[in-house]
């Protein structure tokens, strides 16, 4: 059987209504989150098996739902110390940490323009000091067709990106609705796309958003 669609299988044999069951790993058992913090609904975002919460969960709903049958011919990177993805839905998946909070893996100098089909991101961009910089990156990295997938600290709740100072390491900016403009899509022919998804553990819908090359 192929792996990659193991986990699918498992969610489909495991979830009965009103069972939380978890898209990563298939787990179903739930526990409070960092800190003790509950969910919506004072559900636990925390899967006990993976140890993932409500943005990862997220990130790879939003991804199934949007691309379920455009992945297994990929080349992928997941970047960070957190993924919204499961890295057996790809044909090839690098998964990249980042040496400091504020960089970006210093791994991808190695990887050649238009290389990579899919590159997935969980809260990096905020730590970054020079994001736009990153963005650019990433964009070189991506082929044609590939896709970056992104998940912000939810910038449907603010206008405008707000710049923070601080320490290296620390989050350096609350992204907005301005997400298009902040990057200079329009100018670079990057198009955006949006998609909110429930998490299935707890309910909470967060939005992922996708960039790629437009034609």
């Amino acid at each position: 059987m192929d792996t990659r669609i193991d986990t699918q299988l498992a969610l489909e044999r495991l979830q009965a209504p009103g069972t939380p069951v978890c898209n990563l790993c298939g787990g179903t058992e739930f526990g409070p989150g960092p800190g003790g913090r509950l969910g919506k609904d004072q559900l636990g975002p925390h899967c006990i098996a993976c140890g993932s919460l409500e943005r990862h969960r997220v990130s790879a709903g939003a991804l199934q739902a949007t691309h379920k049958g455009d992945l297994d011919w990929r080349r992928a990177l997941l970047l960070g110390s957190e993924y919204g993805a499961d890295p057996r839905w790809f044909a090839s998946c690098a998964t990249l940490p980042s040496a400091a909070a504020g960089s970006l893996p210093a791994a991808l100098s190695g990887y050649g323009a238009g290389s990579v089909d899919f590159i997935g991101m969980i809260h990096l961009f905020e730590y970054l000091d020079n994001d736009r910089s990153g963005f650019a990156q990433l964009l070189r990295l991506l082929s044609p067709r590939g896709l970056l997938q992104v998940c912000f600290a939810d910038p449907r709740a603010r206008p405008w990106t707000a710049i923070q100072a601080g320490p290296a390491g620390s989050v350096r900016r609350w992204y907005g609705r301005d997400l298009e403009r902040h990057f200079r899509c329009p100018g670079r022919r990057v198009g955006v796309t949006m998609h909110e998804a429930a998490d299935p553990g707890t309910g909470a819908v967060l939005p992922v958003h996708f960039f790629h090359h437009q034609p």
